[in-house]
């Protein structure tokens, strides 16, 4: 006991020494947990929608700890959620004046550009903050953003790459290399980043829809009905992975998952006809096989009302007119009332 007690009186000696001689690690010290304490208030702040006070506690935490990227996060997801990013590039102009070397300050200069829709600005942003710091991976991944968005593929790709050379399987930067090598039509290629991006984070819808479309070109049904699924299994609501997979069970034939399908995305596209159109054809199949008249009865009723639908939406659609007359005519045997 005696022999630990000296033990740690000679480390708080030697703690309290360097402490004496460097000033500078107290100060820091000192900053950065006071910076903390400043956004801990502001989130409590924004909690309470007392955002103009939340934005004061951000900004000071900033200047207590400028290269934070959470202090940042912070300030300006207040400023775009009160519609104020005019304000937060003012502020941030005058950041940039202050730490003009500063890559983290430039980064999220270009990150308000960015929600501003100045893509330009943005750009000039990220690429000097990259400059500055070119080993941080912030800046690549932007300027990947928003090149793609721009159409520019091959510079976009440059600097997704980049920042995976970096951080390597970072999901949203696999994520954007897969859809452009998608765009690109280098499947094998955007298969694997999707993959990639996938086991480490599945809530990327777009990746799984897109590798849906790739196993769907490669006739690998299966597969591609699975990644629709699973999109509709995180979100019933998802309706293009809905049409997709019920395209899908129509070419294979199978016409009831079909009308299952195209039945629930008729309650959300209802004014889509060729939803309809889809719908009212995957009845009259279904129907055709059905050996009970009344179920076949019932059937031919919602394959009227499905091309009626299409005809409210398109008057001049001479296929669902067909289908009308053609339904219209056909007696069921054994089917009551008919």
């Amino acid at each position: 006991m005696v022999r630990f007690l000296k033990s740690v009186q000679k480390k708080s000696c030697f703690i309290l020494i360097l402490l004496i001689l460097s000033p500078g690690l107290l100060s820091a010290a000192t900053s950065k947990e006071e910076a903390a304490l400043y956004y801990e208030e502001g989130k409590a702040l924004n909690k309470q929608r007392m955002f103009n006070e939340a934005i004061m506690q951000f900004a000071q935490a900033i200047e207590l700890d400028v290269d934070e990227h959470k202090y940042h996060r912070a300030l300006q997801s207040t400023y775009m959620a009160t519609r104020r990013g005019p304000q937060g590039i003012r502020y941030y102009k005058t950041l940039v004046r202050k730490y003009p070397n500063n890559a983290v300050v430039h980064y999220w200069m270009g990150r308000f550009y960015l929600s501003n829709k100045a893509l330009d600005k943005a750009t000039q942003e990220f690429k000097k903050s990259a400059q500055l710091a070119p080993n941080d991976e912030h800046a690549y991944i932007s300027l990947g953003h928003i090149s793609t968005r721009l159409g520019r593929l091959d510079e976009g790709l440059e600097a997704y790459l980049k920042a995976d050379a970096l951080v390597p399987n970072i999901p949203v930067v696999h994520v954007g290399i897969g859809n452009i090598y998608f765009e690109k039509g280098d499947y094998v290629k955007a298969e694997k980043a999707y993959k990639i991006a996938l086991e480490r984070d599945s809530s990327y819808l777009e990746a799984r829809y897109n590798l849906g479309v790739i196993y769907e070109k490669r006739e690998d049904y299966g597969d591609a009905a699975e990644q629709w699924q699973l999109m509709l299994d995180e979100d019933p609501n998802e309706s293009e992975a809905r049409q997709k997979l019920a395209e899908l069970y129509f070419r294979a034939k199978l016409y009831i998952d079909a009308v299952r399908e195209y039945s629930t995305l008729s309650l959300v596209k209802l004014d889509d006809p060729k939803v309809f159109m889809s719908l009212g054809e995957s009845q009259v199949l279904v129907a055709a096989e059905l050996p009970d008249p009344e179920d076949r009865k019932i059937l031919k009723k919602k394959a009227i009302e499905s091309f009626a639908r299409v005809l409210e939406l398109e008057p001049n659609n001479k296929k669902a007119q067909q289908y009308l007359e053609q339904l219209k005519k056909i007696k069921i045997p054994g089917a009551t009332g008919e």
